[in-house]
């Protein structure tokens, strides 16, 4: 992964040196040996091959065993490739020579949780750690097996003892309100989660901790209601757990109890996104979801959220996540997003007709606005326009204002369907009434503003548009390409090249601002560099369309292009 979690310097290599005498010399095949192995490790490492990894700072972990550094990145090495009961014996090791370190703290103790072990599990988390990503973690569970021994009290003071991060004391106040629901203090609990919402931390896992502690109370309607004013507000949740629990109550059952395993993976489960993710540390949410699984392996959300992850990291990881997601049964509230994830792992690996009979199959089932925008979607990435726009028609029209509001995505990709299919005087309509409704919609702001550009078309309000997309993304090679085209359309050809250099810049391996950048060289009279930029948009999957062109280009230069009216600068 790109995010690396955890890092060891030159100078802490170097340092394993210092063990050897100053009066004999040291054992240079050993060293070697040794050297050898973390590199080969840290290669593998930057190149993701996870099990190669493992390998290699095992190996050089047992060569020094008393480098904890070392075992560290050994013991994570094997958490990534889900080699948990390899990581425990890596901790124990780890722990003969530091029993602070927190990682080996970590895998030990979730390890004695997973099997029922409460006390030793408290003493392996007991005492500070300095590490900020391992102690919420183990704080966490350290709760829950509190609250395993029925010990409330000193899982109330460990939950209680977050401070510093605003995310974490949420976090706490929601465990310390299931705590609450333990003793039987449900107004206690409630209002609990009343702050806990007023924060704006773990919606779903507050809401449907509400509606458990509702049940358990005797207040059925209230939970009903609850619930019924989330989907409202969501209608894609429908397909989860809140959909599942207004279902149950709705038939007069009762709603699950969740074990004490089942709350300390939940607990483990919602920082991955809510915190870390949040904070652009993939590894860290990586991390407490591997732990989330090897508290509770029937924590499907964990699951969920792993496989989400894990499909980023090449054929491997979606081999990984696909395992993950075809576990999920049917009865599961997470079988529907487990599902649209399959789908999607089957459109990465352009085995589109699997990935349609997925969704077909899932629409069938239980039809809501995600299962038929996916089927839409589907056939809107495949090209095909017009089997895609029944599906947004259909979509579009079943939506009130206040839904488009809340999800402009079935409209703005109406509208570009629309635009794809040459009926522009309807795409310009469905873009305008996104803007009616969410005026800052970066989205629609850009496509519509390079589209009137491109048209040659209110260049005046397309530029502002453009320029508000760029102001709220800068970062976006995408939407400073548009800026830059803009530039180009109108002749200013000096501006555009500092602005598709920018795009390339962030965008280094998009076919379309690559190719928009040869089109300004070649303006500016540097034909070789434009050809250059033409034969490298070539490499990086252009369109049919795009690729055509730019091989005109590359025989005759812009000249052998036919002028396209609706575009001509």
């Amino acid at each position: 992964m790109k995010h690396r979690l955890i890092s060891l310097t030159l100078s802490s290599i170097l340092a394993l040196s210092c063990h050897v005498s100053a009066t004999a010399a040291p054992d240079t095949s050993d060293l070697s040996g040794l050297y050898g192995n973390y590199l080969a490790g840290t290669y593998a490492q930057k190149i993701e091959d996870r099990a190669a990894q493992q390998k290699y700072f095992t190996n050089a972990f047992l060569q020094e065993p008393t480098d904890t550094r070392i075992g560290r990145r050994a013991i994570v090495s094997a958490i990534e490739t889900g080699d948990m009961a390899g990581a425990v014996k890596l901790a124990e090791k780890v722990r003969k020579a530091d029993k602070t370190e927190a990682m080996a703290r970590a895998i030990l103790g979730v390890d004695a949780f997973s099997r029922g072990r409460n006390k030793r599990t408290i003493k392996y988390f007991s005492g500070r750690s300095n590490d900020v990503i391992m102690t919420p973690m183990m704080q966490l569970v350290r709760g829950w097996a509190e609250a395993g021994n029925k010990n409330y009290d000193a899982a109330r003071e460990t939950f209680a003892d977050f401070n510093g991060s605003e995310y974490f004391e949420a976090l706490s106040e929601l465990q310390l309100a299931k705590i609450d629901a333990l003793e039987g203090d449900f107004d206690e609990a409630l209002e609990r989660l009343d702050a806990v919402d007023e924060a704006g931390v773990s919606g779903v896992e507050t809401l449907l901790t509400r509606a458990r502690i509702l049940d358990q109370s005797g207040r059925q309607i209230e939970a009903i209601a609850a619930l019924e004013e989330t989907l409202e507000k969501n209608e894609g949740l429908s397909i989860g757990p809140v959909g599942v629990y207004l279902k149950r109550l709705n038939a007069g059952e009762p709603l699950p109890r969740i074990s004490i395993k089942g709350e300390a993976a939940r607990a483990v489960t919602d920082p991955a996104f809510g915190f870390f993710a949040a904070n652009r540390s993939i590894d860290g949410a990586e991390l407490y979801l591997r732990f989330a699984n090897f508290i509770d392996p029937t924590s499907t959300k964990s699951s969920i959220w792993l496989g989400s992850i894990l499909e980023d990291q090449g054929e491997i990881g979606q081999d990984k996540a696909h395992d993950l997601y075809t576990v999920i049964g049917e009865a599961d509230p997470y079988y529907v997003s487990a599902q649209l994830n399959l789908a999607n792992i089957h459109f990465n690996r352009e085995n589109d007709d699997k990935a349609i009979e997925v969704l077909e199959a899932l629409n069938e089932r239980e039809q809501s606005v995600l299962t038929r925008e996916s089927l839409g979607r589907a056939r809107f990435f495949r090209e095909n326009y017009a089997e895609a726009l029944p599906f947004y028609t259909a979509l579009v029209d079943s939506m009130s204002d206040e839904e488009i509001t809340g999800n402009v995505e079935p409209l703005r990709f109406r509208a570009i369907i629309y635009e794809r299919l040459d009926r522009w005087s309807e795409a310009e309509a469905d873009f305008k009434r996104v803007l009616e409704l969410v005026p800052d919609d970066v989205d629609t702001l850009n496509y519509l503003g390079y589209t009137w550009v491109d048209r040659g078309e209110n260049l005046e309000e397309a530029f502002d548009m453009i320029r508000e997309a760029v102001k709220q993304q800068p970062e976006s090679g995408a939407i400073v390409d548009s800026l830059g085209w803009a530039h180009y359309k109108l002749g200013e050809y000096q501006d555009a090249r500092e602005k598709l250099e920018d795009a390339v810049a962030l965008s280094p391996s998009a076919a379309t601002i690559i190719d928009h950048l040869g089109d300004v060289y070649y303006k500016l009279g540097r034909k070789r560099e434009a050809g250059f930029q033409w034969k490298r948009a070539l490499e990086f999957d252009p369109t049919d369309d795009e690729r055509a062109k730019i091989k005109l280009k590359l025989e005759g230069g812009l000249e052998a292009v036919p002028v396209d009216p609706k575009s001509a600068p």
